[in-house]
């Protein structure tokens, strides 16, 4: 394919600093793969922000940053309404934790349900600009779903390369937009986007990592979390949590707080904590350790599966340095118990986006917190498609076959009297 010129942005070794053109570079950097090494290429930014650069936006979502994002036609963007997602306050878990300034950033309002539309926007777009009819993923869930859906949307084919074992209902909605869907082994799911990448039709949609294949773009979407936080808040938060596998939404808002930094929205940037099931806690154990680069753990399956990975992006870990912010990890019990008390708070996520939740008892504790700051948990796919029943309570069924059945019904408010008419007694 041919690249294509974009005002204003570059591509940028991290491991060499070679610059590059905008371009559909998704095998690295070629400089360092003549040495034979993996360079991983990011967009960076060839001016500098000044406030003017936001107080003109107009729209919603991720159409009203489209000024500020690497993005080169537009005119022709459809981001489907990404973005923009609401940011409530918390009514009952944070008056338990002392936390009185807690809220959360709902991520299910996006197009398919999960922040990963924001991802999958950028990827797209740019893979349509560059003039590719075909995209593929390799995803375990909530990815595959967005690239499904924005494939459809934007005329395009689409391949999803998914793990045996991937809930039905994330196959269902995959096959619901026409994808085609691969399923293999999980430790066959890389090879097989390697294998795609070679073609010269197909863009991978990868995530942003020093691997064989990349993706430079979709991170950039995820800098629109810093710019929508704080014009809701009016200042950045003081802690922001995100759930984390491999971090890139963590970088990504790091990079956008970096530009409001640098445009004088802010003065300080909020402290940015990832949140990992214990046992997949690579950032965690990264930083207790000080390692420069983040330590695999061996492989682990939690009820978190969406971040349940070996290893997380060394870019995540050096962002939460930078902002002075922390790893955490919670129990398998404390997830489900963080799940559950969204749940009073009306909310029904994916297990995965509890982990914030679950975490903020350790963050109370963590030297440098301050509760009187607000406090923002990225909460970043919805439950329904994930739903497992073994998990969750006994649905409250109750047989009414009649009137008289329902008014007791109506009358009977304890656990024991409910039972009863479960069984059918009087």
């Amino acid at each position: 394919m041919n690249s294509m010129s974009q005002r204003g942005w570059r591509l940028r070794c991290q491991a060499c600093g070679t610059g590059y053109d905008f371009a559909p570079m998704v095998h690295g950097c070629p400089a360092c793969a003549a040495h034979g090494r993996i360079g991983l290429l990011e967009l960076t930014r060839t001016y500098s922000l000044k406030s003017g650069d936001f107080s003109g936006c107009t729209g919603r979502g991720l159409d009203r940053w489209l000024d500020v994002l690497p993005v080169q036609d537009k005119d022709a963007f459809l981001s489907l309404g990404a973005g923009g997602t609401a940011l409530i306050h918390s009514r009952i878990i944070g008056r338990r934790l002392g936390i009185p300034h807690l809220y959360f950033k709902l991520e299910q309002q996006n197009p398919t349900a999960s922040f990963k539309d924001r991802f999958v926007a950028m990827s797209a777009n740019a893979a349509r600009s560059f003039g590719f009819r075909k995209i593929v993923v390799s995803s375990t869930g909530n990815l595959a779903v967005a690239v499904a859906a924005y494939a459809a949307a934007l005329e395009m084919e689409s391949m999803v390369i998914v793990p045996h074992g991937t809930p039905a209902g994330i196959l269902a909605e995959a096959s619901f937009y026409n994808a085609k869907i691969a399923v293999t082994d999980r430790e066959l799911r890389f090879s097989a986007l390697e294998t795609a990448a070679r073609r010269p039709d197909w863009f991978p949609i990868g995530l942003f990592l020093a691997k064989p294949v990349q993706n430079a773009f979709g991170v950039e979407g995820y800098r629109t979390f810093a710019y929508e936080v704080i014009e809701d808040l009016g200042e950045a938060p003081g802690t922001m949590l995100f759930p984390c596998a491999r971090g890139n939404g963590l970088y990504g808002a790091f990079k956008g707080f970096l530009d409001c930094q640098e445009a004088g929205l802010i003065a300080t940037l909020p402290r940015l904590v990832a949140t990992q099931p214990e046992k997949a806690n690579s950032i965690e154990v990264s930083l207790a350790r000080g390692s420069d680069s983040a330590v695999e753990l061996p492989p682990f399956e939690s009820v978190a599966k969406s971040t349940s990975e070996a290893v997380s992006s060394d870019d995540a870990l050096d962002a939460i340095r930078e902002s002075g912010g922390y790893g955490l990890s919670a129990s398998e019990e404390e997830i489900q118990e963080a799940a559950a008390s969204l749940a009073e708070e009306g909310l029904n996520v994916e297990t995965s986006s509890a982990l914030p939740v679950a975490c903020l008892p350790k963050l109370v504790r963590a030297d440098g917190f301050d509760r009187e700051r607000p406090v923002v948990c990225v909460l970043t796919a919805g439950g329904p498609r994930w739903m497992d029943p073994g998990k969750n309570a006994s649905p409250r069924i109750f047989e009414t076959a009649t009137i008289s059945d329902f008014e007791r019904l109506l009358d009977k408010t304890k656990e024991r009297d409910l039972l009863n008419i479960r069984e059918g007694q009087a």
